[in-house]
């Protein structure tokens, strides 16, 4: 039985390791910006503080930044141009993700 137990508990912390990991910080969030969560407590979106970056781009501080309930950015403004999948996006401009990461539209860079 105690057995049973250290393994159960073991099991529990995996997987609320595993659901930190993919969480946003509330701390990137402007102090006094509306800050929107799902139910399950992660962030949805709100006004960024300082630039943010994920994976291969840095959001705009001081925008709107939304995301997916897995974690991964759903739309901000760019902070700087960036080239995703052959795709030059410029900065300042939208860019949008589909819920697994991969680049949904961004404003094309002259």
């Amino acid at each position: 039985m105690s057995m049973f137990k250290i393994i159960f508990g073991l099991l529990i912390l995996i997987v609320f390791g595993v659901i930190e990991a993919n969480a946003i910080d509330q701390s990137i969030c402007s102090s006094g910006a509306d800050v929107v969560l799902y139910s399950n407590g992660s962030l949805k979106s709100c006004a960024l503080k300082d630039s943010f970056r994920s994976n291969e781009i840095t959001c705009k501080s001081q925008s709107l930044v939304s995301f997916y309930d897995n974690g991964q950015i759903e739309t901000c403004l760019l902070a700087e141009s960036v080239t995703i999948s052959g795709q030059e996006c410029k900065e300042s401009e939208p860019i949008n993700f589909y819920p697994d990461g991969k680049l949904r539209s961004c404003v094309k860079k002259d």
